[in-house]
């Protein structure tokens, strides 16, 4: 036979696909071998490993009725190389038609190419992937990184791009990372509707699988879906009872409604975890078993409906990292995890939290704000005096010495009836902080409706009654400790986001590195929870101003807030708030305290933002936050005077030694 007639014939074989019976599971488990490079158990794919992949997978095949398929997840469960590439691999080799598969952002593109093509040629289909437009022999422009070609149909690879998605008609759909994704775009709307109008060509044969671990709940893509669907938990029969149960984190008892059941655990009179009781109680039974034999406990297991879905054809699955194959992490491990987000007898770390429920647990996380309450800060105050530098005090906190102050004021008024609000707060080697003093330069009065009552200051720099002059005594001034020493404020906060000329030329007269403009950052793009970064940027263009990034340094001053002292701690925590005995007027409730209960949280054009509360006042509030922020940028320009790269308070505290 010659050449030409062999490749000929291999060529109509090719090309002869026929639509099969087959399972995407069976003809996975058939065809794909895994090596040792992409996971721990070389060898022939098994679904042993991830058997509750193994219903969401078939749901491709044609006779099953599922249209719209949505997975909300935990983390690393095992959904690219259980449903996603053998999905993909099926629809290629046994039931063709164009696929779209698209992931997050455009740098995944091509670890996700590289991912199909490791499934291709394991699967031996690569002689399948081909131009199929009539082009020159060895033209590579049918397997790209994001088109794969093969017969009677195409493999797209790409973002939700608005422009991407023109004028393309399919029937296959995988959306991986469908969280991370813009919910919605200026250009098409509702990113899912712009997905979903791709299909509707084939509404009565189309299989759209949109999977994702979720994120933030209020701006999730892939909670509205798996609402919409049946809601389905995979049910594993307890070991105990026989029963069929799913695994939840924690869950009521069906024997004991006062008692919550699931992942359980125990911890030693020392608050340490006692890893040898970490296991799963049972909801029914009450029946305790751990995880070495989380390999069978998920044989057998089922998909369970939870709830009616907005359509027949819309199938919706949940599953946490409970259920994940034994090879990666256990119980235990979460169990650690929780733990360090939720400290025994401590406060939750809410960027921790967030990751924890949405990695571990699979689902949406929503920021739980306690606001604070003013009486709560008030059981900070302490035995030592207004204006007076507790170092004694301190170091019988178990704190060590004060080794800084720090001044943050706050601008309000008018120009001719001006107030200038301040703070002056110490900082201890331990990172506890003492407030020194608070006060106010003017007497502005808001919604007073008799100011020609009372001498009116300014902000006119040289004029009767300026504020300024008034300022530059207080923090020119020594202040004494309760130890004989005198310290000096090192670094001022000045707010310049109101009179700004005036409080620009005032730092200017002021001739000194040691006061700075600070103005909230209107173009900061902070939204996540926990997540650590510098608490202001340097303005490009404007000398001595700095931009707060303000929703970033209230959530560290909301930490700060709610932070507990035991006196049997042998010292505070960092960031603990202490305050002065009240007297002659200052540190009342309602000239201070009740300032730090005026802002909220709230979910604002879709990021979460710190608002004022009508009709409270935050003066103080933002003077505290202007003291952190000024200590930063002192610590910040010391270390880069000592070349001290990423520098802690810690090295600050060493320098001092």
């Amino acid at each position: 036979m010659s050449n030409y007639l062999s490749e000929l014939i291999s060529i109509v074989e090719s090309a002869n696909v026929k639509i099969s019976d087959i399972k995407p599971s069976d003809w996975y488990e058939a065809n794909r071998y895994m090596t040792a490079d992409v996971t721990p158990i070389p060898g022939m794919f098994s679904y042993d490993n991830s058997p509750y992949t193994r219903e969401i997978v078939d749901c491709l095949m044609p006779s099953h009725p599922a249209r719209n398929v949505a997975v909300m997840k935990g983390a690393q469960v095992g959904f690219s190389s259980s449903v996603i590439e053998p999905g993909i691999g099926w629809v290629i080799s046994q039931n063709p038609g164009n696929i779209l598969f698209l992931v997050g952002h455009e740098g995944l593109i091509a670890d996700a190419n590289k991912k199909v093509d490791r499934m291709i040629d394991s699967t031996k289909i690569r002689k399948l992937i081909k131009s199929t437009s009539g082009r020159a022999r060895n033209t590579k422009s049918g397997d790209t990184d994001k088109m794969k070609e093969f017969p009677d149909g195409y493999m797209k690879l790409g973002t939700a791009n608005h422009k991407e998605l023109r004028n393309i008609s399919m029937q296959y759909g995988f959306i991986d990372d469908f969280e991370s994704m813009k919910n919605e775009t200026k250009e098409s709307g509702s990113t899912f509707e712009l997905i979903q109008a791709r299909f509707r060509a084939f509404s009565k044969k189309k299989k759209l699988f949109c999977i994702s671990t979720p994120e933030v709940k209020e701006t999730s893509n892939i909670e509205p879906q798996y609402l919409a669907g049946d809601q389905r938990k995979y049910n594993i029969e307890c070991p105990c009872c026989s029963e069929m149960i799913p695994l939840e984190w924690s869950v009521v008892s069906e024997k004991n409604p006062d008692k919550m059941v699931g992942i359980t655990w125990d911890i030693d009179e020392d608050m340490d975890l006692i890893a040898e009781t970490v296991g799963y109680t049972c909801q029914k039974c009450e029946g305790f078993f751990d995880d070495r034999n989380k390999t069978d406990l998920l044989q057998g297991g089922i998909w369970i409906p939870t709830a009616k879905p907005s359509r027949p054809d819309y199938f919706s699955y949940h599953i946490s990292a409970l259920y994940a194959p034994t090879y990666m992490d256990g119980w235990l491990d979460y169990v650690r995890l929780y733990i360090d987000a939720n400290p025994v007898d401590g406060e939750r770390n809410e960027g921790k939290w967030k990751g924890f429920k949405n990695t571990v647990l699979g689902e949406t996380y929503s920021v739980s704000v306690k606001n604070m309450k003013a009486k709560d800060l008030e059981k900070n105050i302490r035995k030592y005096d207004i204006g007076v530098v507790p170092d004694n005090l301190s170091i019988e906190d178990g704190n060590g010495k004060i080794i800084l102050l720090t001044c943050g004021s706050d601008l309000n008024g008018t120009l001719d009836d001006a107030r200038l609000d301040y703070e002056i707060v110490a900082y201890s080697e331990s990172g506890a902080t003492y407030s020194v003093l608070h006060g106010s330069v003017g007497t502005f009065i808001n919604r007073d409706k008799h100011p020609e009552k009372r001498v009116q200051w300014t902000y006119r720099r040289g004029a009767e009654n300026n504020v300024w002059d008034k300022f530059r005594e207080i923090i020119s001034k020594k202040y004494n400790t309760d130890t004989d020493r005198s310290m000096s404020v090192y670094q001022t906060g000045l707010d310049v986001g109101y009179m700004q000329d005036y409080a620009l030329g005032f730092i200017e007269d002021y001739n000194e590195t040691f006061i700075v403009g600070l103005k909230g950052n209107e173009n900061e793009s902070y939204n996540s929870i926990g997540v650590e970064k510098k608490s202001y940027k340097q303005s490009t263009n404007i000398k001595n101003m700095y931009l707060v990034e303000s929703n970033y340094t209230k959530d560290v001053l909301a930490q700060h807030m709610k932070l507990k002292h035991r006196a049997s701690d042998s010292k505070q925590p960092i960031g603990f708030m202490n305050f002065p005995t009240p007297a002659e007027g200052l540190y009342l409730y309602k000239n201070y305290f009740e300032h730090f209960e005026a802002e909220e949280k709230r979910f604002d054009k879709n990021k979460y933002t710190w608002k004022k509360i009508q009709g409270k006042q935050n003066h103080l509030y933002d003077c505290r936050l202007y003291n952190y922020v000024a200590r930063d940028i002192f610590l910040d320009n010391l270390f880069r005077e000592y070349k001290i790269k990423n520098g802690t308070w810690k090295n600050y505290v060493d320098l001092l030694k």
